[in-house]
Parts: structure tokens; C-alpha cells; sequence
């Protein structure tokens, strides 16, 4: 959700980027990240996947994948 995506970016402002993907425009950054439905989270380090989910998840869980 929108108002979650703002709170993680105020909360991690400096340690990470929080972002927003439309697949329908990017489909090649899609692709690129095994993106193959929608919401999915994708958790990025030095460029490499370090964790992926798929489907709507608490605020809770996405803070604890944050950690």
C-alpha cells in the first residue's frame, strides 16, 4: 500500500530505497527480477536478490524482511 511504502521510505531513508515498479511499463525490469505477479517484494544488496515475496504481506512481516 501506498501509505506503508511512504512510512518505510521515511523510516529507511539512508539505509535503503523503497520504490514502485508498474510492470506493465517496465516489463523488461520484470523480467530481469522473476517478476511474475503482482505485489511483489524484491529485496536488493550489492545488486543481488537477497530475499523475494509474492502477494499482499503485513506491514509487520515486510519490516522483519527489512532487518
Amino acid at each position: 500500500r501506498t501509505k506503508h511504502r511512504k512510512t518505510f521510505r521515511l523510516k529507511y531513508e539512508g539505509k535503503a530505497k523503497v520504490g514502485k515498479v508498474n510492470v506493465d511499463e517496465e516489463g523488461e525490469l520484470s523480467q530481469a527480477f522473476g517478476v511474475m505477479s503482482i505485489p511483489t517484494i524484491v529485496l536488493v544488496k550489492d545488486g543481488k536478490v537477497v530475499k523475494q515475496a509474492v502477494g499482499a504481506r503485513p506491514k509487520a512481516e515486510v519490516e522483519a524482511m527489512l532487518q
